[in-house]
């Protein structure tokens, strides 16, 4: 086993939440973007 310091392991930690938020963040952006564009071709279908 390697050992780490605790400094260490609690930036592994915190690149590790960062790195989840960043990609949760990511598909709400592309879940709104997605439902935006379903609406739009709801509304103008012949436009899109």
């Amino acid at each position: 086993m390697i050992l780490l310091s605790k400094k260490t392991v609690e930036w592994i930690c915190s690149l590790v939440l960062l790195a989840i938020v960043i990609i949760s963040w990511g598909f709400v952006l592309y879940a709104a973007r997605l439902s935006a564009l379903w609406q739009l071709q709801k509304k103008y279908p012949n436009r899109l």
